[in-house]
């Protein structure tokens, strides 16, 4: 009968959400009747009644950046409506959440979470709208990291290149893996640019210097050539990433250095290709003792605060999911070579998994001991 009542429920919750949408749908229908409808006079107070806003309106869209006041306001009156651009905070939030329409400030919105010049008024529209949709950031966002969770350090997402400038040397040769450009314009290469770089991918693009697998790299690579080898957001999509962690051991010089980021907990995206998520206990293990590698830092970053769906099981559904992080990297030194080693991934099992044990008490535990500890 539970079950019943809360399918029943979500039912209706998704009923009502096509109303609303539906609603939305009439609104913007009846809008761009309405302009079509009215006179020059009578359009002058639509584009008023929805407090047209010119600086907002062209830094908004790129292409009219380059309108006057009237210029723009007469495009929107005969295009902007229909093509369901928005003029200004009020028609934005008036559309998307009316209760908080003529409410809103952007000044004080990216005055007080320190906002970028260059994200447009349209972009901190949204950004606003996110944060009464799904919570606003906050100290007590603190709550829900309580564990002991490993936390990067040298590593952190978006402050690594410090320790990463000094390899800049017109000496030292850098190997990236996933250097297409996707989400990124070519940033190590442009970041490295006294360095001898290749950039490898799997497919041919921008800043690709050979189309290469990466579980294959001693194929295509001199053993113990590179001094750096950097891969960001592309371990999660690798088949088999252990096979390249110790590809990557072949190709790097004693003494050189493995740089990887990954993700942890994170939407899944270019699937099919998005095959695993990663702490940093999963990188430590492929870039292990038995490989020739030194960890020189590792950990979680990018804390994101979760909670189950309303489509969860009942008993899950609204509870609170702690300590998520959406970042996971490794900072490695290759200190011994392999160059006549070979390498078993059970005889490496030992190192990976020394001095640890799996939790006795309870199946969620994050904290440990060693064999040789105390349970006093």
């Amino acid at each position: 009968m539970a079950s019943h009542q809360y399918y029943q429920s979500n039912r209706l919750l998704q009923d009502r959400a096509n109303q609303e949408l539906d609603n939305k749908l009439i609104r913007n229908i009846n809008i761009m009747n309405e302009a079509r409808r009215q006179t020059p006079t009578e359009l002058e107070s639509l584009a008023k009644s929805l407090k047209f806003n010119h600086n907002f309106y062209t830094r908004s869209y790129p292409d009219i950046s380059n309108l006057n006041k009237a210029s723009a306001k007469e495009h929107f009156l005969k295009a902007g409506i229909q093509e369901n651009r928005f003029c200004s905070p009020y028609h934005f939030f008036k559309e998307k959440k009316p209760e908080y329409a003529g409410s809103i400030s952007i000044r004080k919105f990216r005055k007080h979470n320190k906002v970028p010049r260059h994200v447009s008024p349209l972009n901190i529209c949204q950004l606003i709208l996110n944060h009464l949709s799904h919570g606003i950031p906050s100290s007590e966002d603190a709550e829900f990291f309580q564990s002991p969770t490993k936390r990067s350090s040298i590593g952190k997402h978006g402050q690594i290149h410090r320790w990463a400038a000094q390899f800049n040397s017109p000496t030292t040769k850098v190997l990236e893996i996933g250097s297409r450009c996707v989400s990124s314009q070519a940033h190590w290469r442009r970041f490295f640019p006294d360095v001898q770089y290749t950039g490898i991918d799997i497919i041919d693009g921008e800043n690709v210097d050979l189309v290469a697998d990466a579980h294959k790299l001693s194929e295509y690579f001199e053993r113990e050539s590179f001094d750096l080898v950097l891969s960001f957001a592309v371990f999660e999509h690798l088949a088999m990433p252990w096979i390249v962690a110790e590809e990557i051991s072949k190709v790097l010089k004693v003494g050189g250095h493995v740089a990887i980021e990954t993700h942890f907990s994170y939407s899944e995206h270019e699937l099919p290709w998005h095959f695993f998520q990663f702490n940093s206990t999963a990188l430590e293990s492929m870039f292990n003792e038995a490989l020739g590698f030194e960890v020189i830092d590792s950990g979680l970053d990018s804390p994101i605060v979760g909670r189950f769906a309303d489509d969860a099981a009942p008993h899950l559904r609204g509870k609170l999911v702690s300590d998520l992080y959406c970042h996971s990297s490794i900072i490695a030194q290759k200190n011994v070579s392999n160059k006549c080693k070979i390498f078993s991934w059970r005889d490496a099992l030992p190192t990976v998994i020394k001095n640890t044990m799996y939790p006795q008490n309870t199946g969620f535990s994050r904290n440990w001991k060693t064999p040789n500890e105390s349970n006093d």
